[in-house]
């Protein structure tokens, strides 16, 4: 009967525990989108884990196309690119599971150019648990362009 009560107790403490995680990986990757949008190497780094890289999976005449992107080469893109047109990356809903260290934000999201909706799909983003908190080492994005705002 102890136990039962002790293990009772325990519940809301860990339940509490997961929804801060799944709070601070939402943070982690909202930082991520807002150096994105603000061209901020320093912001965008502050969240990444040293072995980032990204990776785009859409489709060409119906067969799955797969690009992938070191890391540094994917920043220096996003923070040399013109100020027009604007890009603005929506962040739609948010899926986050987690296992010990590792954590993955299931991020739907809509991509903006200069107002206008120019594709959408899904945000895979994989994150360590770090000593000094979570970081993110791999985006993987699949893209749509049939998309319904």
């Amino acid at each position: 009967m102890k136990k039962l009560i002790l293990l009772l107790l325990f519940i809301p403490l860990i339940s509490f525990s997961q929804a801060l995680e799944k709070h601070q990986i939402q943070s982690v990757v909202e930082t991520f989108f807002k150096g994105f949008h603000e061209k901020d190497s320093t912001v965008i780094n502050s969240v990444l884990n040293n072995s980032f890289n990204l990776n785009s999976i859409s489709y060409k005449e119906n067969n799955a196309v797969l690009k992938s992107y070191i890391g540094d080469t994917f920043i220096s893109a996003v923070i040399s690119r013109n100020d027009n047109p604007v890009w603005t990356e929506k962040l739609m809903s948010f899926e986050i599971k987690i296992d010990g260290p590792l954590a993955n934000a299931w991020v739907e999201y809509e991509f903006w150019l200069d107002g206008k909706l120019s594709h959408c799909g899904v945000n895979s983003i994989h994150l360590i648990k770090e000593k000094n908190g979570w970081k993110i080492f791999n985006i993987t994005d699949s893209r749509r362009f049939n998309c319904q705002s």
